[in-house]
């Protein structure tokens, strides 16, 4: 136990050293709009045997969907999260879509009103063999309330940190780069879209020229010289993920409370009474490679059973690059519903993956899970799988 604690220690310590051997740090990136958008597809498909008779032929996909946007006045956020496979012969999805609207009330506070809209469908056809109740209708709730806290895309300043790593390596440079010019790099970065509308086909030349502009102007660099053809190759590298990834990076807090309405149940029952809810979000790259996402919600009833009955939910995912191709993901889920007279029975879920990163956004993973309710047994899993991030 004594070794575990000293090694965690020596990494943690690691991470930190890195971090302050940058002289930018990811809260120093300050922008007026931020936005950042992941879609990704997982497929995994398994197979087993015993004697002549197949106990599994499971075929699952995933796609994921994540997209926000946060601006001074306002800022929204929309996940779409489906699954779906099949195993011998049945059939199954959960399909889940989360969208939140948050406005500002003033530009320089972080107050905000706030409405958000969570919908999910589930189906599986060894419910009630051929029959059209397999696949119920929607569940879903509308929640209304107020909050205070903003979210910042630090990813374009991660990739400007990466660019700098590799001109270091490479000797372009002479020493790390001062925190304003790693500022106008990222936000040179962050503007991609706009050079693409303006210079068309040719505007990576461009985009290039003015990221060696803002490097030339530290005085680390030959001003004539500039930092030449493996400099642009390191760009080409780290900003179009060739041979290697730069995870998405945020940072900030958002905090809020509200009533969630519920709207509709899959199973057609009375939707019940409105909920107070209480919800909290957290992101931070405790490092320059690793990156912390915590969120947790709790729901209780507007009625008799207010805090006697209660939900909630929390996820916290870690992400830490190994290497340039290698990455280590993991990710904690916590579900808990407390009734009046019924013992309550925690679910918890731990996923652990290793993302190797072949190109062109394709990733091998190798995952496993491990997922336990209540007094229930523990669930352990494994899988081999292909992730692909369509952008």
């Amino acid at each position: 136990m004594k070794r575990a604690i000293l090694l965690f220690i020596l990494f943690f310590s690691a991470g930190i050293s890195l971090t302050y051997s940058q002289k930018v740090n990811v809260t120093d990136y300050q922008v007026p709009i931020s936005r950042a958008t992941v879609f990704r597809f997982d497929g995994t498909w398994s197979w087993s045997q015993n004697g002549r008779t197949v106990t599994s032929n499971d075929a699952r996909g995933k796609v994921l969907y994540k997209t926000f946007y946060s601006s001074l006045p306002l800022a929204w956020f929309l996940n779409v999260d489906a699954v779906g496979g099949k195993n011998l012969s049945v059939y199954n999805h959960n399909v889940k879509l989360d969208v939140s609207f948050l406005k500002y009330f003033l530009e320089s506070e972080d107050f905000f009103g706030s409405a958000q809209l969570v919908a999910q469908h589930i189906g599986s056809s060894k419910i009630l063999p051929q029959s059209n109740d397999n696949y119920r209708q929607i569940k879903s709730d509308i929640t209304i309330g107020f909050g205070y806290g903003r979210y910042i895309n630090a990813t374009a300043l991660a990739k400007a940190v990466r660019i700098e790593g590799h001109l270091l390596r490479d000797d372009v440079i002479k020493g790390n780069l001062p925190k304003e010019t790693m500022i106008a790099i990222a936000n040179i970065i962050d503007r991609q879209q706009e050079y693409q509308e303006v210079y068309q086909t040719t505007y990576e030349t461009f985009w290039f020229d003015d990221i060696e502009k803002e490097i030339q102007k530290s005085g680390l660099i030959d001003e004539f010289g500039g930092v030449g053809s493996i400099g642009f190759q390191r760009m080409r590298q780290v900003l179009f993920n060739i041979n290697e990834k730069v995870n998405d990076r945020y940072y900030g807090w958002l905090t809020s409370v509200g009533i969630s309405i519920p709207t509709s149940t899959s199973d057609r029952s009375p939707v019940g009474s409105p909920e107070a809810s209480l919800s909290g979000r957290y992101s931070f790259p405790i490092s320059w490679d690793t990156q912390i996402n915590f969120k947790i919600d709790v729901l209780s009833p507007l009625d008799s059973l207010f805090f006697k009955k209660y939900t909630v939910r929390s996820n916290l995912d870690f992400i830490y690059e190994l290497s340039n191709r290698v990455n280590f993901v993991s990710g904690y889920r916590f579900d808990f519903v407390k009734q009046p007279g019924i013992v309550a029975e925690p679910i918890h879920n731990l996923d652990a993956a290793f993302l190797y990163y072949i190109e062109n956004n394709i990733y091998l993973t190798i995952n496993s899970n491990l997922s336990k309710q209540g007094s229930s047994p523990t669930v352990l899993g494994t899988s081999l799988g292909i992730n692909y991030n369509i952008f």
